[in-house]
């Protein structure tokens, strides 16, 4: 029974790295236009069910190569007026990676399966108007069904400017509140 097992795996290791392709990272993409120092400050406030909180993200471009990127998240929430405060974590994106090849990577800026709506708007971030492309869409999850509108852009790191999520005992709303290039 061993012998198989060691049989088995010696001869599917070589298949199954086969069955990975190498794409341009997305992340890495979009980050990767920009300099070093570059922020993002994203705010997002929900309501479940009566329960309010509140978290605010700030994403900073720490080194960019010609092979991978650098970015350091620091998180503050309030939830029941208490306050967090989490650690800064720092992450490397590769300017490419390796996916299954059975996996349908998703395009970058593509509309959210489910879309009923879509247009471009003007919004405004601090003293800055961006062009943003939205999309409304409905999803069914085991919450039940939402309801949703996302505003992205290709001048901002990550490119997303604004979500709105509603559900029936929920609504969550993410939107860019400061970019610094």
């Amino acid at each position: 029974m061993r012998a198989w097992i060691v049989t088995l795996a010696l001869v599917s290791g070589p298949a199954a790295a086969q069955d990975k392709k190498t794409i341009d990272n997305p992340t890495f993409a979009n980050w990767a236009k920009f300099k070093a120092g570059t922020s993002v400050t994203l705010k997002m406030t929900n309501d479940a069910s009566g329960v309010k909180s509140a978290s605010t993200m700030t994403t900073k471009l720490v080194e960019v190569t010609a092979d991978e990127l650098t970015v350091e998240t620091t998180t503050e929430s309030e939830v029941m007026g208490m306050k967090f405060t989490t650690p800064s974590a720092k992450q490397v994106h590769k300017k490419t990676i390796e996916v299954p090849a059975n996996v349908k990577v998703p395009e970058v800026g593509a509309k959210p399966e489910g879309t009923t709506e879509e247009g471009t708007e003007t919004l405004k971030v601090g003293a800055t108007e961006m062009m943003t492309k939205w999309y409304k869409y409905k999803a069914k999850t085991p919450a039940g069904d939402i309801d949703s509108q996302l505003w992205t852009s290709d001048e901002v790191p990550g490119m997303l400017v604004k979500m709105v999520t509603k559900g029936d005992k929920f609504s969550s709303t993410l939107e860019l509140t400061e970019l610094k290039k």
